[in-house]
């Protein structure tokens, strides 16, 4: 192919994710695409430099919401007009719509704008209410943003395969099955209980990467010996601050059965503790254990290393681990702040569930064995994946190696032997703080306050809301069927 014709392919695939705008996968490829960003990021980075007279060029063209004319929508703005059913609007509500519009256009000069996916009209209207009495460079700034949220799902779906067959399981049910499936494979109640507690936990919370897809994993270790099913963790020697736990080569949610209650009361003591869990396998979810911490009133912060998986930037081979971190803080009334990420671009257990349905991935994910860019799942898992923004997320990586590493004193990513489960050995650094111990009492009332006014400010979501959001919907989980079928082969009741 020539780069003639890689131009135009570039182009003709990115042309409509930003409406009626092709300038704009034009301008980023001739400013040269950087593998190591994702495409929502370079195509954003170019509208925020284009200058105000083009940004309300691509602003005016959006169409309006709900119009019944629906003759200027592209095929994007009709699937997502429909999916939030602005196509079924009610007399009361297409009237309400129209009138909005009218107001809006005549206040700023543009459309309202709202990236519809994941709201109903309800939600919508009470959007376009607020916004309509908007400052106007505010809501200029405040339209962009949400066209880059909307260039950012179309990307998303690009790259989307067909949607996997689903069923419904029952809580109760569902964990007797697990925990049926790991005491055949020879583990014990206490490690039952802790593997169970934190799969089921991201299962029912949205975190399919970390939830039942884990289990046929847990149990691979479990039958190779990678895996100690009876593990006894226990309290070794440390400095005073600090909670030391030899976890008996068992999983580390086992150890924390010890380690999180001795840490949370070090905290409440001292103003400040240190977990350090040695000898352990953690492929779990992170925020598991810094929500515990939050719950008795402390902030949380935890981070695990893993096997060589991430290059470093302007690295062409693994070296660090995808070294997730997560961070909590609590609030009286309301759920804690809780957040969990990997240092990579994508969690490695995403872009499997990606492999696995035959999904290719953004670009920015991974390279290949030769170094090269892929959006290919199974070259990414076979060469490398990419730290998050370049050089910041390579250094988050970096941080976590030492804490988890260095402060812990176990094995450094690129040290930690490979075995067939991909289970990986290390340790897990956690830091536990008291908000009031430290800054006084009346600290978690000021904090409070504040994230009330974040998450007060227009489109803003407070991190954990999501998953706090689908822990409280309650009822049957929506579980793959092929992965259900799996876990009861796993339990013998196939």
């Amino acid at each position: 192919m020539t780069p003639d014709d890689a131009r135009a392919a570039f182009i003709a695939r990115y042309g409509s994710i930003y409406e009626h705008s092709p300038w704009i996968p034009e301008a980023a490829w001739d400013g040269g695409v950087d593998p190591a960003d994702d495409l929502a990021t370079v195509f954003a980075r170019v509208v925020d430099r284009a200058g105000t007279k083009r940004q309300l060029a691509l602003l005016r063209s959006h169409p309006d919401l709900a119009s019944r004319l629906g003759l200027a929508l592209t095929e994007h703005s009709a699937a997502e007009q429909a999916g939030a059913g602005l196509d079924r609007c009610t007399e009361a509500e297409f009237a309400e719509f129209q009138t909005l519009n009218e107001r809006y256009v005549r206040r700023f000069g543009f459309p309202f704008i709202i990236a519809v996916k994941g709201l109903d009209r309800a939600a919508i209207l009470d959007a376009f209410r607020r916004r309509v009495e908007g400052e106007p460079a505010a809501e200029f700034r405040a339209a962009l943003d949400e066209v880059h949220k909307i260039a950012r799902l179309r990307l998303a779906s690009l790259s989307a395969g067909p949607e996997p067959l689903r069923e419904p399981a029952e809580p109760a049910a569902l964990r007797a099955l697990v925990e049926k499936a790991l005491a055949r494979h020879g583990a014990d109640a206490p490690n039952v209980a802790a593997i169970a507690d934190t799969v089921l936990a991201a299962e029912r919370d949205g975190s399919e990467s970390h939830g039942l897809f884990r289990l046929p994993a847990y149990i691979r270790a479990i039958d190779l010996g990678v895996i100690n099913p009876t593990a006894r963790p226990r309290r070794i020697d440390g400095p005073e601050g600090a909670v030391v736990i030899d976890g008996d080569g068992g999983v580390a949610p086992a150890a924390y059965a010890i380690g999180l209650p001795a840490v949370a009361e070090t905290a409440e003591r001292l103003g400040t503790g240190v977990l350090a869990v040695k000898n352990t396998r953690h492929f779990a979810a992170l925020w598991h254990e810094v929500e515990y911490l939050a719950e008795r009133g402390l902030a949380g912060f935890a981070c695990t290393a893993n096997f060589p998986y991430l290059a470093p930037a302007g690295g062409k081979r693994p070296f660090f681990g995808t070294n997730p971190l997560a961070f909590a803080y609590p609030r009286a009334d309301a759920p804690p702040v809780v957040f969990d990420l990997a240092a990579s671009a994508m969690a490695r257990g995403d872009i499997m569930i990606a492999g696995r349905d035959g999904r290719q991935v953004p670009p920015g994910v991974g390279i290949d064995a030769n170094g090269e860019p892929t959006t290919d799942p199974a070259e990414i898992l076979a060469g490398a994946q990419l730290p998050f923004g370049g050089h910041k997320g390579s250094a988050i990586a970096l941080m976590v190696e030492l804490l988890a590493g260095g402060v812990v004193g176990e094995v450094f990513s690129d040290e930690a032997p490979l075995n067939e489960a991909g289970v990986p050995p290390g340790g897990v650094f956690v830091l536990a703080l008291s908000p009031e111990k430290i800054g006084g009492p009346g600290t978690l009332a000021r904090a409070d306050a504040f994230l009330a006014r974040l998450a007060a400010e227009p489109g803003v979501r407070l991190p954990g809301a999501r998953r706090h959001k689908n822990r409280a919907r309650g009822g049957p989980l929506m579980v793959q069927s092929a992965l259900l079928a799996t876990v009861r082969l796993l339990a013998g009741e196939a």
